[in-house]
């Protein structure tokens, strides 16, 4: 093997050319090349060695090499997500809005009935903490150190697809419109939300009530959740469930001239139809130690008392 600062001496049938030693370093180098220059020739170990080697020497393309028509596209892409999402933040304030001022219509109106079930079931739901494994939307990936920009304002990461569904909200159902039916008012739907027609919320009651009951089969059946956690996570299932028996009772009463006379008449018939409907207040029992010689740990109390009230 010849040296790399030695001449090398070609003898032509001409005569005799002298080959400088950048010459042969200019030469394309190659995986079998590199390999048998490094020496590493003999079994498989070595021979794969010498291939990482050559595979992390080698220069990929990276943020450099991009024309200025990449740099442009991904910026144009990432203003127009901007933009997109600049409009759709605002009409959901927009909505959102409406919606919390005719909720702080509702609790006023039970504070003033003097239901204080009602209204402390109903601050409980308003606050409700979402799921622990539970995540927005989000162009960034869920696991931290993924990505090599995570959490930076960077436009090539920004410019890339959403990775999860939007989330949807049940009063999206109502806002668009999604049984095809064409309003006849002059007037935007979207403009007298939450006002919208009685048949529209009974839909609406009944789909939320059917998915309702289907995640919460299916959370208890793939990935049920035991504890305190789990406590909390049922009491506020029960509590969504008895917000929809008691929009569905209101409906049934407006619906039905007959069972809302004998409802209001007859005070053992509305205490039946509460039982009957769940929506009696929820008792939560204390944990008692009598109850259960050897308990579960996950039967452990989120709290005991260390002083009498």
């Amino acid at each position: 093997m010849f040296l790399r600062n030695t001449i090398i001496m070609k003898h032509i049938k001409g005569g005799a050319a002298i080959a400088s030693p950048s010459s042969f370093l200019l030469q394309k180098q190659n995986v079998a090349s590199y390999m048998a220059s490094s020496g590493k020739v003999g079994g498989d170990e070595k021979w794969a060695q010498a291939a990482m080697e050559y595979i992390y020497e080698k220069n990929h393309l990276n943020d450099s090499r991009k024309r200025q028509s990449d740099v442009d596209q991904e910026r144009g892409m990432a203003d127009a997500y901007d933009r997109f999402r600049m409009v759709n933040e605002a009409a959901f304030d927009e909505r959102l809005s409406k919606l919390i001022s005719r909720m702080s219509e509702a609790l006023e109106v039970v504070r003033e009935l003097g239901l204080e079930n009602c209204l402390e079931e109903a601050v409980l739901l308003n606050t409700e903490q979402p799921p622990g494994l539970f995540r927005s939307p989000a162009l960034s990936p869920p696991v931290m150190g993924y990505e090599p920009g995570f959490g930076f304002d960077i436009p090539q990461l920004r410019s890339r697809q959403a990775e999860y569904p939007p989330v949807r909200r049940p009063t999206d159902y109502i806002n668009s419109n999604s049984d095809n039916e064409q309003s006849t008012d002059d007037e935007d739907a979207s403009e007298l939300f939450p006002f919208v027609s009685t048949h529209k919320i009974e839909d609406l009651v009944r789909l939320c009530t059917d998915k309702l009951d289907e995640q919460h089969r299916t959370i208890r059946e793939a990935a049920p959740i035991t504890g305190v956690e789990g406590e909390a996570w049922e009491a506020y299932v029960a509590l969504q469930r008895k917000a929809l028996a008691r929009q569905q009772l209101i409906i049934d009463l407006s619906n039905n001239p007959e069972l809302h006379m004998r409802y209001h008449e007859d005070e053992e018939f509305r205490r039946e139809e509460w039982e009957r409907r769940g929506l009696l207040p929820l008792l939560v029992e204390p944990v008692a130690a009598q109850d259960a010689e050897d308990p579960h740990f996950a039967q452990e109390p989120a709290y005991n008392p260390f002083r009498k009230a």
